[in-house]
């Protein structure tokens, strides 16, 4: 192995994707907020500033040490979406390129960019890369390759450095109130891992045993981490927990890292340079177990059960060590094992004469009471929601049409396809939230990133294929269509229908006949129809 194979699989693991079909690789780099800003510095001390949080509407900044105000354009800004490219045109590319005779492309969006490698001029080394992933597609299910173990530590130092260009995040918000001998707030920056699970344990326990760099802590997206009070499950998202995993790190210790990606590169410095600054004298590595008190224990959490959680951690969990622990950690498991007592070292994190049995019936109480607490504090929030979607359907004429509609399209797919189906209204969630508070997770997990809220959805339950309905209310557009297209360039429906009680104008009619491709996806055509009463007329085009 070479450091440019090294690299490349750094960015496999992280966010890579293999076409066994086409030859090609294709590696993610996200950027979901054009910019991201650097350090506040109050111009009067020098000392860190940031925000507080109540009773500061115009947004000012605070000096944690003079208790200046601080304007926020202090700050320095990161520019993401363009410096990516750049650093994919004239860093990244020529790497690879001093080895792999490939083609390249650069395609994407304001908030994600995708490197496509094309290796069908290279077959022997596409072969030998993907060959190490054992037959897998995906980063969400790659474990680090056991050749990654057995080489040098300069291809070992390759491997991070493609890791972290694609999946290291470093801004200034994830700092923690620590005061060292220089100045205040500890930066910490963070290895984002979308949907793996294995991967958060498996790049922890790869960076402490191979390079012997700390960690300090793993926030995983299990809802009793994650969402321990089930704040985001009644107020925003009964989802919210299910977000990537972040393994976190303070930079000063990574400096023998060098990153290709520019702005990340700029970023890393200036939290390195202030953690440096402001002398903090300990690593404040993870070294589980650390202790779980009566007043540290967790109320149980509706998602614990969620079918997305792999069932060896499918449990309730009072530390993010223990899943840790339960995922595979070397250095827990090798502590519990030569406790004196496992079981309740597992459950307290510590090693103590006591009868588990009991500490164990003692913690659970203090859960449940909790949880009731948490469950008779949002009583009725449900019903307030729900009474509040159907006061706006009921004022909304475009929402009066969805239950005569989801009706005739019940009807619809049961005689087109002769299976069970089931219909429902979406228009109010994003589809992935909507299958998962339905109990649909199951039949229909490839919808689990879609955000997207197509009007009425019908789910074919034998084949497990959707059907997407936008409903107008008046004249179908251009840009009617468009939108319907890019639900369907997403889900890929088995139908799609674009329904409207006026007809069609004439324009628009023109337009279609002449170039039906404009309601083309994935192979399938649009349909579009005219909703009369209690039936759709379907147009043929």
């Amino acid at each position: 192995m070479n450091i440019v194979e090294a690299y490349l699989i750094g960015l496999m693991c992280a966010r890579g994707h293999i076409f066994v079909r086409d030859k090609r690789v294709i590696i993610e780099f996200a950027h979901k907020n054009k910019t991201i800003e650097g350090i506040a510095y109050c111009p009067k001390c020098g000392a860190f500033a940031t925000a507080k949080k109540n009773d500061n509407p115009e947004g000012y900044l605070f000096c944690k040490s003079c208790g200046t105000k601080v304007n926020k354009s202090v700050k320095k800004v990161y520019e993401q979406h363009e410096s990516t490219i750049k650093s994919l045109q004239q860093n990244i590319i020529p790497f690879l390129s001093s080895f792999y005779k490939i083609d390249f492309d650069i395609v994407g969006n304001e908030h994600m960019t995708y490197l496509i490698l094309d290796f069908n001029k290279d077959i022997f080394n596409f072969n030998k890369i993907t060959s190490m992933f054992n037959g897998s597609s995906g980063f969400d299910s790659f474990i680090i390759p056991r050749e990654i173990y057995k080489t040098t530590k300069e291809n070992k130092i390759e491997f991070m450095n493609g890791f972290l260009d694609a999946a290291g995040f470093f801004n200034s918000g994830g700092w923690l109130n620590r005061d060292g001998k220089n100045g205040k707030g500890r930066m910490r920056a963070y290895l984002q891992i979308v949907r793996n699970w294995r991967m958060p344990v498996l790049i922890c326990n790869f960076l402490k045993s191979e390079l012997g760099l700390p960690i300090h802590t793993i926030d995983w997206g299990h809802p009793n981490i994650r969402d321990s009070g089930m704040e985001d499950y009644y107020n925003s998202s009964p989802l919210s927990w299910s977000r990537e995993h972040q393994v976190k790190f303070f930079p000063e210790y990574y400096a023998e890292f060098k990153l290709r990606m520019r702005h990340k590169q700029d970023m890393f410095d200036e939290l390195t340079k202030h953690n440096i600054k402001c002398v903090f004298d300990n690593s404040e590595d993870c070294k589980p177990p650390s202790p779980i008190t009566l007043a540290c224990v967790k109320p149980y959490h509706f998602g614990e059960n969620d079918s997305r959680i792999p069932l060896r951690i499918r449990k309730h969990y009072d530390a993010y060590w223990q899943v840790c622990n339960d995922m595979g950690c070397i250095f827990s498991k090798k502590c519990i094992a030569k406790s004196k007592n496992p079981r309740l070292t597992y459950l307290t994190g510590k090693d103590e004469k006591k009868d588990a049995s009991s500490i164990e019936k003692e913690y659970d109480k203090q859960r449940r009471k909790l949880t009731t607490a948490i469950i008779k504090k949002y009583k009725g929030f449900e019903k307030e929601k729900e009474s509040a979607i159907i006061r706006s359907k009921k004022t909304n004429p475009e929402q009066k049409l969805y239950e005569p509609i989801s009706n005739w399209l019940c009807e619809y797919l049961q005689k087109a396809y002769s299976q069970k189906v089931k219909v429902h209204d979406t228009s109010s969630f994003n589809l992935d939230k909507f299958i998962a508070q339905n109990n649909l997770f199951d039949q229909f997990n490839f919808c689990n990133e879609y955000k997207i809220k197509p009007d009425i959805v019908g789910f074919l339950l034998k084949d497990n294929n959707i059907c997407f309905v936008e409903v107008k209310i008046d004249e179908l557009t251009l840009k009617d269509i468009g939108q319907l297209l890019g639900y369907c360039l997403v889900g890929d429906p088995k139908e799609a229908i674009l329904i409207s009680p006026k007809k069609p104008s004439i324009s628009l009619l023109k337009i279609l006949k002449s170039n039906d491709s404009i309601l083309r996806y994935n192979e399938r055509k649009i349909k579009i129809g005219t909703w009369k009463g209690h039936t759709c007329d379907l147009l043929e085009l």
